[in-house]
This record gives structure tokens, C-alpha cells and sequence, in this order.
């Protein structure tokens, strides 16, 4: 066992020495050190010196940026409390642009020559449109849809439809009872879909079938009451539509306050008071 100082007492029990420098100068015998020489530590048996345990946190970091202080106590405050965190602001990039098909589409719809029921059906169509974002699903069932509108988007060229070259329609009430049949096998959910293949293939098919109606000759038969039945009964649609959206956003809108239907009981009892 190493001494030091020519004592014969022995270092206590416990760790291994940790090895001196070999190029450390001796003096006074073999088992003598200068005293310039570093302290001997004692070190664990795994060989890994004991670090203080306040010095541990700075003995780990390598940075030399102040540490970011932790809003972890800060968030587990909050559980369990009524307040709401400040929603993040919307980007104006997330924001989708209106699609280029869907303004040729709207003007060539906005008919006044059919009617303010027609163009208040076309408002209600647009809006709720733009409420979809302009996208749709699988688009309205293909079966029974009538031929005219096949024969016309099929010449349509990079996908844009040409409303300068709309077919010619020489049976308004054919195609009146085409369409008929074809919204009579529609599902509850066709007639709220968007987008390029949703509603607007049927109201642009009501437009060719109105605006024919409006001078019928003398060997075809008067279509303009279905017509205007169909055009009602699609606007109430609309506006069931619509109705839903208002009650869905309001909805949304309360859950994001904090004004839910007990709070606003609440309130009302308070100002009752």
C-alpha cells in the first residue's frame, strides 16, 4: 500500500488511489511527492469520479446560453381550470382561394332573365360553396344524369368549361323530366356536395332547362311549373343547409369562450336578478 511522507499509517479503506502522473518529480525517497504535486481523490470502484450534486446540472451542459426556464409547473396549474388558451392567429396563407372554375360558373348561373327565385337559389348555392371551401367528394351520382352535360364537359379543354358554347336545347321539357328522374335518385347527402362535380352540374343543367322553358313552342309542352318547383324545393334545401352551418359554428364559437349552455343560464339567472 502506497504511503506518503515516509509515514507508515495506511489510507483508509474504501476506493483504489487514483494513479499519479508518472513525469511528477520525487523527492525525499521513492515514496515521497512534492507538495506542488495534486491531492490524491478518491474515486467510486466503477472508476467514475464523485461529482457534487449541485455541480451536476452545470457539469452536464455544454452550451453556454442561459437555460430556458419551464412553464411545466405553469401548464400543470391549469389542469382542471376554466381558462381557455389564446388560439393561435390564422395565416393568411392557410386561407384557400376560390377556385378558378367557380367564377365562370356563378356568373353563368346569375340569370336575372330566370327570375329572383332562380338567382336567390344561385346566392344560397354560392354561399354555402364557400362555406365548403369549394371541395367536394366523389361528386352527384352518374346514373340517369342527362347526356347534354356528358356531350358539353367533355369538350371542356385543361379541365375549363366553355360557357360561351353551351349545347342547344330543342326539348325543354325532356330535358325537364331527365332531370327530374335523375334528383329523384339522389341520396340526402347529393345535395349538399361541393365542388367541381357536386351542385353545380345540377343547377347548371336547371339553367339550360329555364332558359329554354321561357319561349315554349307551340308542339312542346310547358315545363316552367316543375320548373319552379324544383327551383323551391332546392332553395328550402339551402337553406337547411345553412341553417345547420350557423347552428354548427355558433356552436364552435362557444366551445372556444367558454360560454357553453350552463353559462349562459347563468347569465341570464344574474341578469334576471
Amino acid at each position: 500500500m502506497l504511503t506518503t511522507g515516509g509515514s507508515n499509517e495506511a489510507r483508509p479503506s474504501g476506493a483504489p488511489l487514483r494513479d499519479l502522473p508518472t513525469n511528477v518529480p520525487t523527492t525525499g525517497g521513492s515514496n515521497a511527492v512534492r507538495s506542488a504535486a495534486p491531492p490524491l481523490q478518491d474515486v467510486p470502484s466503477n472508476g467514475t469520479p464523485s461529482i457534487p450534486l449541485q455541480d451536476a446540472e452545470v457539469a452536464v451542459r455544454r452550451s453556454s446560453r442561459a437555460p430556458v426556464p419551464s412553464t411545466r409547473l405553469d401548464r400543470q396549474n391549469e389542469i382542471g381550470t376554466n381558462v381557455i388558451p389564446p388560439q393561435p392567429p390564422v395565416s393568411e396563407a392557410a386561407v384557400i382561394e376560390e377556385p378558378p372554375w367557380f367564377a365562370p360558373a356563378y356568373d353563368h348561373l346569375k340569370n336575372n332573365a330566370l327570375g329572383p327565385m332562380w338567382v336567390d337559389l344561385v346566392e344560397k348555392w354560392a354561399k354555402h360553396e364557400h362555406i365548403k371551401c369549394w371541395k367536394g367528394g366523389k361528386g352527384l351520382p352518374a346514373k340517369g344524369r342527362p347526356e347534354e352535360w356528358q356531350k358539353w364537359t367533355s369538350k371542356a379543354r385543361w379541365g375549363i368549361r366553355d360557357y360561351s358554347r353551351i349545347p342547344s336545347i330543342e326539348d325543354a321539357a325532356d330535358l325537364g323530366l331527365c332531370i327530374i328522374n335523375w334528383v329523384s335518385s339522389f341520396n340526402p347527402a347529393d345535395f349538399g356536395k361541393a365542388g367541381l362535380h357536386g351542385m353545380v352540374a345540377l343547377l347548371t343543367l336547371m339553367a339550360w332547362w329555364g332558359t329554354a322553358a321561357l319561349t315554349p313552342s307551340s308542339w312542346n309542352s310547358d315545363s316552367r311549373p316543375q320548373w319552379q318547383d324544383l327551383v323551391q324545393d332546392l332553395s328550402n334545401r339551402f337553406d337547411t343547409l345553412l341553417d345547420e352551418h350557423l347552428v354548427s359554428k355558433r356552436s364552435l364559437e362557444n366551445d372556444n369562450t367558454g360560454e357553453g349552455p350552463e353559462n349562459k343560464r347563468s347569465r341570464t339567472e344574474a341578469a334576471s336578478l
